[in-house]
């Protein structure tokens, strides 16, 4: 059976090897250490292979390198979830000791004592990302990786702490209980960790995946599938009463046109961080395309979103006009500034899109206006006498 596991191991874990390498062409970045861990352990393990053809020592020492550092990647992957680079030359040093205890081992012919220390240097290399993880299980994924890890852990340390009992004969390690015991372990619980990690990886990249379809790259807040998703939900909980804000940029094309669309990304990037900064920790803020922005603020009447609407307004044009210092930053010869439309969304409407047509007809209104002001428009039927405006006399 030893001999079956000698050459079924290093395809199994070359198996995953592969299996984390796709994973990895797809931007995942712990998949690249999950691969090359896998590979290195897949290498350690054919060199038992190697011994039974043409037994050496020089085979054993090969294996104890590959294990080590095929240990030490597993432990950057662990830590790429939950503490990214912890104690990294704390374990680089093991790494070093134990594959130096092991060539001492070689030279001095002592099987127990190479045996000893790659196995009790994998357990240390492994180990340690367990307790920098323990306090960051945040997903369920999390929990069965980190049961998977441990049990390698125990592994190593158990068969390392018993090594004097497994290896009645240090002349036939292949045939000795610890190489049997190793390779039974390593292949089941080798299977549950590839399995928990690409588990995990996989269910990291669908989230990404998510976030990305729900979320304007370059601003970094919801787009407007995003938004609705986010509407819904919150409707589900908690109903759509509200209002509705509905922010332009004045004069974002001659932005464009006379420094650049570079430049007026940097533009869109600075006014969604203030926009995120300014409005309530409830509010649903997308941006919808191009230089229009949409808030919801949900259970705020009318008088309170205008008030709102108008800071943001007046932070807008302090913010990033000349009293901070912003303009000679940004490169802008006049102040930046925003028109804003607001509605509130009727407890009889089917859809908060109804609001956000009449948010629309009051920017639009805003806009005629001469900009740089905040139009409500209250009404279904929003006539004309329902439309008022804030503006700023500075």
């Amino acid at each position: 059976m030893g001999e079956n596991f000698a050459f079924f191991l290093p395809v199994m874990m070359a198996s995953f090897g592969v299996a984390f390498g796709f994973v990895w062409s797809l931007r995942v970045r712990a998949a690249s250490y999950w691969s090359g861990a896998y590979f290195c352990v897949a290498g350690g393990f054919a060199m038992l292979a190697g011994f039974a053809l043409f037994p050496s020592p020089i085979w054993g020492f090969a294996a104890d390198l590959l294990l080590a550092s095929g240990f030490l990647l597993f432990s950057q992957a662990l830590l790429e979830r939950w503490r990214t680079s912890w104690l990294l030359r704390a374990r680089i040093a093991i790494w070093a000791l134990s594959i130096m205890l092991c060539a001492v081992a070689v030279v001095l012919g002592d099987l127990r004592l190479e045996l000893v220390a790659s196995s009790l240097g994998c357990f240390l290399l492994i180990g340690l990302p367990l307790i920098a993880g323990k306090d960051h299980l945040r997903n369920w994924s999390d929990c069965p990786l980190f049961a998977a890890a441990a049990l390698v852990a125990l592994d190593n340390l158990v068969r390392g702490s018993t090594v004097p009992l497994t290896l009645s004969n240090q002349g036939s390690f292949p045939t000795s209980h610890y190489a049997f015991l190793m390779q039974a372990l390593a292949c089941l619980f080798g299977l549950f960790l590839a399995l928990s990690a690409l588990a995990a990886n996989m269910l990291d990249l669908l989230a990404r995946y998510r976030r990305e379809a729900l979320h304007d790259p370059l601003s970094g807040l919801l787009n407007r599938r995003g938004f609705d998703e986010a509407i819904a939900q919150h409707a589900r909980r908690k109903g759509v009463e509200g209002s509705l804000i509905v922010c332009d940029i004045d004069h974002f094309k001659a932005i464009n046109d006379q420094f650049g669309h570079a430049f007026g990304d940097r533009v869109i990037v600075a006014l969604a961080e203030l926009f995120a900064s300014s409005i309530p920790a409830s509010a649903i803020i997308a941006r919808f395309g191009g230089e229009e922005f949409v808030l919801f603020l949900p259970g705020t009447h009318a008088a309170r979103a205008g008030a709102i609407a108008n800071d943001i307004r007046e932070a807008v044009s302090q913010a990033v006009g000349a009293r901070l210092g912003l303009t000679r930053t940004l490169g802008l010869t006049r102040p930046l500034t925003a028109s804003f439309g607001l509605s509130t969304v009727q407890r009889d409407e089917g859809s908060i899109h109804q609001a956000i047509a009449r948010a629309d007809e009051a920017l639009y209104e805003a806009k005629m206006r001469g900009r740089n002001r905040v139009c409500v428009r209250r009404a279904l039927c929003a006539p004309t006498p329902d439309v008022f405006s804030l503006v700023s006399n500075s």
